[in-house]
């Protein structure tokens, strides 16, 4: 797949991860402010794993997905203070 048509699907996965749970409700559950929420779900983008989340059945998959990213997001230095 051109990296065009990737790029292209991972923002479309990120607008309906946003949709499906609001910005803020990512921020409140994983403890990131709302600020950092666009740098995290850039991170979660960045990831090799993460178009396959188009694939997931069910909203609980990627919610855990998400989870597990926020655990690792935050052990980084991309939190701005």
């Amino acid at each position: 797949m051109p990296l065009e048509e990737q790029t292209h699907k991972k923002m479309e996965l990120e607008k309906e991860i946003i949709t499906k749970f609001s910005k803020k409700t990512i921020s409140e559950s994983f403890d990131i402010t709302e600020k950092n929420i666009d740098g995290f779900l850039t991170y979660c983008m960045s990831q090799k794993d993460f178009s396959e989340l188009s694939q997931a059945q069910n909203t609980v998959e990627i919610w855990e997905y998400l989870k597990a990213r926020s655990i690792e997001f935050k052990q980084t230095e991309l939190l701005k203070e």
